[in-house]
């Protein structure tokens, strides 16, 4: 037998502009000007794309369920999943809730495996507080105490069993999952041990893009934001984290960038709940501030390009019309600012935009005393002590007190100290927060005091140092979190720092102490 001539294939001339692309004489942008030119898949051949959706699979025995295919309102997971299938991602992100009604392992065999467990292989998901339910639907016996259903589907995939948080890195960016169940994951505030896993993760990832997700918001027009992730917003901020990803309410939505407290901040972290991932939709309950593009109409996903230095967002609907996309800045680099060029596209179904309204008031939760702001960093402290002290009673402490008090008649002051070894370098702005039991048309005014080495428990109005002289007044308040600027009173050298709430009204205002569920803050910003 005669070997078999290898056959020469005709040589392919290039195109004189990929020629004077390749030797740098001519830009992406200026090839794309050529007469007919196309340039497809050069930003999604070298940077990666993810898709993230909660709230995801029906219960295998509801009634719409319907073999999987669901009704036009619910159990859609189905719909949603053939975004991702096959669509060249680089990792599927689960917002918790994927598997109802409780997450048990046969439930997640019969509805999620089918549907989105086709793209199993690159998902990295989060738990949601269904799956750890033990009764009320398929597979909810006790066998699934502790989310046992989901933490055997996903295997290694989902974190160790108990905790449920870990990291990883798509492209450029550093991706942190975590677990807003917070009994279940040990607690969430920066003290738990996920919270300083999460303190020790983000230092050892600087200068990257950064991207969470759990399941339960802390800020959401839909309902069911919860302070338990305030910890979390607290510790992602002070890293310059850039976007936080949510499921629980049922919605579709995008906040501008805020910070820990729900202030609009350029240099904050934008917010998305996804919701939509195919179970059913919920409704807006009241407008949060800073939310900008809200939807429950369509089921879908939210797709994520990440650039070295940025990202795009585009939520895709499966069932429905409505989109949202957009295109912003990381903060890289010690913390550069972000600059944000939205172009939502957002469909009639949407919610028309906001005027600023009260959002939910976080819980908010000390930084840990290990972390060091670095340069443009803010960090928030509660305080190391406080008390009230009473003219009227002269001898008696109030240190374990969950109030503090201000009054002018019988006069009632509060003092509270902070450590700030934490913090070194130029104070560029320190703001007390104060949680407000009452209103006081006339507010509290704040003074320095010196001699910081009193104790709550034997802080007393005969033995309370001197206030000096007012350095600002918070002005009239109502119940919630008041603000107030004392960056004149508050060096950079790591000294404590003592304050003392004072008023000349005769009426009495009570805030709320570190012993309450809203403890002082002291967020300061350092260069």
């Amino acid at each position: 037998m005669r070997p078999m001539a290898h056959r020469r294939r005709p040589r392919r001339r290039s195109h004189p502009a990929l020629v004077a692309l390749a030797a740098g004489c001519l830009t992406l942008a200026s090839l794309a000007s050529l007469p007919g030119a196309r340039l497809i898949g050069v930003a999604a051949a070298a940077d990666p794309v993810i898709a993230t959706a909660g709230d995801i699979a029906c219960d295998p025995a509801a009634s719409n369920f319907n073999g999987g295919q669901g009704t036009a309102t619910s159990c859609r997971q189905l719909a949603v999943s053939n975004l991702l299938v096959g669509a060249g991602l680089a990792a599927v992100l689960p917002l918790g809730d994927n598997q109802y009604y409780c997450g048990g392992y046969q439930a997640y065999a019969t509805a999620y495996d089918p549907s989105w467990g086709r793209v199993k292989s690159i998902t990295h998901p989060v738990v949601g507080n269904h799956e750890y339910l033990t009764s009320g639907g398929t597979g909810c016996t006790t066998q699934n105490d502790g989310a046992a259903g989901y933490f055997q589907y996903f295997g290694s995939a989902a974190g160790q069993p108990g905790a449920g948080y870990y990291s990883f890195d798509v492209g450029a960016w550093h991706l942190i999952a975590l677990n807003s169940n917070c009994s279940d994951a040990g607690g969430c505030t920066s003290s738990s041990a996920q919270g300083r896993w999460l303190a020790s993760d983000l230092a050892a990832h600087p200068n990257q893009c950064l991207l969470a997700y759990w399941h339960i918001p802390l800020f959401s027009s839909g309902g069911r934001a919860a302070s338990n992730s305030s910890a979390f917003w607290q510790l992602l901020y002070a890293a310059h984290a850039d976007v936080v990803l949510n499921g629980h309410d049922h919605i579709y939505e995008r906040f501008a960038p805020q910070d820990p407290f729900g202030q609009a901040d350029p240099a904050g972290i934008r917010e998305f709940i996804v919701g939509t991932g195919g179970s059913n939709h919920t409704s807006i309950a009241s407008i949060a501030a800073n939310s900008v593009v809200r939807d429950t109409s369509s089921f879908g996903a939210l797709r994520l390009t990440l650039h070295p230095t940025g990202y795009d967002w585009a939520f895709q609907p499966a069932v429905g019309s409505f989109t949202d996309s957009g295109s912003a800045s990381c903060h890289v680099s010690g913390g550069a600012s972000a600059s944000a060029s939205p172009s939502p596209s957002a469909s009639s179904s949407s919610t028309p935009s906001p005027s600023q309204s009260s959002s939910p008031s976080p819980t908010p939760t000390a930084s840990p005393a290990s972390s060091v702001a670095p340069n443009g960093q803010t960090v928030a402290l509660a305080p190391a002590a406080d008390a009230y002290v009473d003219a009227s009673r002269p001898t008696q402490a109030f240190g374990s007190s969950a109030v503090l008090r201000t009054d002018g008649s019988p006069i009632l002051r509060s003092y509270l100290r902070f450590d700030l070894s934490p913090v070194s370098g130029t104070v560029l702005k320190a703001t007390l927060r104060v949680y407000a039991n009452s209103s006081l048309p006339a507010g509290y005014q704040v003074s320095p005091e010196a001699d910081t080495t009193w104790s709550e428990s034997t802080l007393t109005y005969a033995s309370a140092p001197p206030a000096g002289p007012v350095a600002g007044s918070s002005g009239p308040v109502s119940a919630g979190w008041t603000s107030l600027d004392v960056t004149s009173l508050v060096d950079g050298d790591g000294s404590p720092v003592g304050l003392v709430l004072s008023s000349t009204s005769g009426t009495q205002l009570s805030l709320a102490s570190r012993e309450s569920a809203n403890p002082p803050q002291l967020v300061v910003t350092v260069q």
